[in-house]
């Protein structure tokens, strides 16, 4: 693209040394009107972010859906690894899963899941922890009734939204 750029502003500085060379001035004129307009798109062209086809979408997204990060998964549970320690939690213990939404300072909503087991309750954003992705399709996965379809609740007035994706049933 570079190349571009610096080819079609050499011919624009020849174009406009020898301005007079030309015979007819209509052929100057559309010669200095395509450099600008080349000069234009290839600009845009380099400066603007690259767009993303489906195929690079896709295969970012199965790298997610494929990435443990501090998960570590097993048949009966999975370990998390948070400030040196590695703790395990069994898909028995999991007494409810939430998805959250707050509004950030930083960024206009930050989401995450929450699980709440039988000792302790764990909160995961989105953009902060590696792995989130697949612990979600994991939990999908191995717990009995993942409800989808579950309405968001507004849960206090400092904007705080929470969806109910699994609760256990107690007997």
């Amino acid at each position: 693209m570079k190349k571009i750029i610096a080819f079609t502003c050499i011919v624009l500085v020849l174009t406009f040394y020898n301005y007079p060379v030309f015979d007819d001035k209509k052929i100057t004129f559309a010669i200095i009107f395509i450099c600008f307009i080349v000069l234009a798109f290839s600009t845009a062209k380099l400066y603007s972010p690259e767009e993303k086809d489906y195929d690079s979408f896709e295969k970012q997204m199965d790298k997610q859906h494929e990435y443990d990060g501090i998960f570590q998964y097993t048949t009966d549970g999975f370990y998390i690894q948070q400030n040196h320690s590695t703790e395990f939690i069994k898909w028995d213990q999991i007494v409810s899963v939430y998805s959250f939404s707050i509004p950030s300072p930083f960024n206009d909503r930050q989401s995450g899941l929450e699980i709440i087991t039988d000792e302790k309750a764990y909160e995961f954003d989105y953009e902060a922890t590696p792995g989130i992705i697949k612990l979600a399709d994991q939990l999908s996965t191995n717990l009995p009734s993942w409800e989808l379809n579950s309405s968001m609740v507004r849960m206090n007035n400092f904007g705080l939204f929470k969806t109910k994706l699994y609760e256990r049933n107690l007997p």
